[in-house]
C-alpha cells in the first residue's frame, strides 16, 4: 500500500532534469555516479508530492544535488545525488562546464 522505494530514484531523476534544464545544464552529458536517500516516511499512491532541488556542492568534474521529497508539511525522504561531467564518446569524466558551475553556484 506504499510507494516502492525504487520508484523514488525516478522522481529524483524527474526533479533533477526539472531543475538543471533551466539552467542550461546539458543533462545528456551527465552521468549518475552516487545517489544516497534517507526515507522518513511513507508515501501513498496518489499522494502530491513536492520535490525540492539545491546544489549542494560544485566541484571539477562533479556536483552534488541534495533534495527533499514532500507531502505536505510531512517530509517523505531526503536525498543526495553525485553527477558527473561526462564525455560518452571518450567515455570519460571531463570538468564541469562553466557555465553550469556559475549557474548551480548561484
Amino acid at each position: 500500500g506504499h510507494v516502492n522505494n525504487a520508484v523514488y530514484l525516478t522522481y529524483l531523476e524527474d526533479a533533477r532534469i526539472a531543475f538543471l534544464r533551466p539552467l542550461g545544464a546539458d543533462v545528456p552529458e551527465m552521468i549518475l555516479a552516487r545517489v544516497e536517500i534517507d526515507f522518513r516516511a511513507p508515501l501513498s499512491e496518489g499522494d502530491q508530492l513536492e520535490i525540492g532541488v539545491r546544489a549542494a556542492r560544485v566541484g571539477t568534474k562533479s556536483f552534488e544535488l541534495a533534495y527533499e521529497v514532500r507531502v505536505g508539511e510531512k517530509i517523505a525522504a531526503e536525498a543526495k545525488t553525485v553527477i558527473v561531467s561526462y564525455d560518452y564518446s571518450a567515455a570519460r569524466a571531463v570538468e564541469v562546464p562553466d557555465h553550469w558551475r556559475e549557474a548551480l553556484a548561484a
